[in-house]
C-alpha cells in the first residue's frame, strides 16, 4: 500500500548508499536510494501501478525485452495511455489520500503571476 514519506530504496552497500558507475564522469558515484512521496497525486499514480503489478497490462511488462531506447519510448507511450484511461480513478484516489494523510493534492509549483492572480 502506498503512503507518503521516503521509501527505503535498494542500497547496494553496508552504509546505505547506492553506488554506480557514471560513464560521463568516468568514476563511481554514490547516492541515497529511494524517493520522497509528497503529494496525493503521486500516491494515486502509484496506486494505479500497484493494482496492475504482475499483470499483462502493466507498462513495464508490455515494454519488456526491447532495446533501451525503444523501452523508454514504449514506457512513455504506455504510461500516457494508462494515465489517460485512469484519470477519474486517480483524481478520486488523490482527493481521498489528501484527506487521509493531510497532504496537498499536488506540490507542483505555480508561477508567481498565477499566485498573484493576474
Amino acid at each position: 500500500m502506498v503512503r507518503p514519506g521516503r521509501t527505503p530504496g535498494r542500497p547496494n552497500s553496508a552504509v546505505g548508499v547506492k553506488w554506480y558507475y557514471k560513464p560521463s564522469l568516468g568514476k563511481m558515484i554514490g547516492r541515497m536510494p529511494g524517493v520522497v512521496r509528497k503529494s496525493a497525486s503521486v500516491l494515486a499514480v502509484n496506486m494505479v501501478l500497484e493494482g496492475r503489478a504482475g499483470g499483462a497490462d502493466h507498462p513495464a511488462v508490455k515494454c519488456h525485452g526491447r532495446s533501451w531506447k525503444d523501452f523508454i519510448a514504449c514506457m512513455r507511450k504506455e504510461m500516457r495511455d494508462l494515465m489517460g484511461r485512469t484519470k477519474a480513478e486517480r483524481e478520486a484516489n488523490a482527493r481521498k489520500l489528501s484527506e487521509e494523510y493531510g497532504i496537498p493534492i499536488s506540490t507542483k509549483r505555480k508561477p508567481v503571476w498565477q499566485q498573484l492572480g493576474r
